[in-house]
């Protein structure tokens, strides 16, 4: 089960009363298999996520899914990992879960919550790799990035010994601040970076977020990315 049966689901997320009622909200229940949205049942599973895949698979975290094209091509090119996908937005999530459905795909997951709650659902060493494609930038507000020195602590819990971190952004500014605190952060290594993922060994194993493919094919816009593994 993915989520508790509500009456009204409007209550499931809110207690004021009902307005503008969000037509994608209702349409999370029309992809159970796909789409979890209850906490409790979330919490549930904490260290028992390969039992609700129900192999022992790795599993791998993106944070931000968007609209679901990276989650989905990566769980149909890899079918031996389970791929568990965050993003709150209503609509991204319906459809995201509308193209794991027409795509039959039995090893991915997309979860209503936020990146900073990952230690309340997932386990110590739960996950082999996280991805986090293209975050918000927060220029002028640095400190509410989501790849910075407090990240690395959820990181600590969750991610297994050798486990990888995979970052791409287009934003030149923060490529090179990640690059700068990872020097001085312990147990971590930055083992791979390029400012120009397109023009890279990688190119021919890259996925495209729908976001890279408007800021290579409408932009012109060179993409920055980094690989970094826990080596504690």
């Amino acid at each position: 089960m993915s989520n508790t049966e509500v009456g009204d689901i409007w209550k499931h997320f809110f207690d004021r009363p009902r307005r503008n009622y969000n037509p994608y909200m209702v349409k999370l229940n029309d992809y159970p298999k796909y789409i979890m949205y209850d906490k409790e049942i979330m919490d549930s599973y904490k260290g028992k996520w390969n039992e609700y895949f129900g192999n022992k698979n790795p599993i791998y975290l993106e944070i931000g899914s968007g609209s679901g094209n990276f989650a989905n091509s990566m769980c149909e090119k890899h079918p031996e990992r389970n791929h568990m996908a965050l993003e709150i937005r209503f609509k991204r999530l319906v459809m995201s879960a509308k193209k794991s459905e027409a795509l039959k795909l039995e090893n991915i997951l997309f979860i209503k919550r936020r990146g900073e709650e990952i230690v309340n659902f997932i386990g110590e060493e739960e996950i082999e790799g996280m991805y986090i494609n293209f975050p918000d930038p927060w220029d002028g507000k640095e400190k509410n990035r989501i790849l910075q020195p407090s990240l690395f602590k959820l990181l600590d819990v969750i991610l297994k010994k050798e486990g990888t971190l995979f970052f791409k952004t287009d934003h030149d500014g923060y490529y090179s601040d990640v690059l700068k605190f990872m020097e001085k952060m312990d147990g971590y290594k930055v083992v791979y970076h390029t400012s120009d993922l397109h023009n890279s060994p990688l190119i021919e194993e890259n996925i495209q977020t729908e976001f890279e493919s408007l800021f290579i094919y409408k932009h012109n816009k060179n993409i920055n990315y980094i690989e970094i593994k826990k080596t504690k």
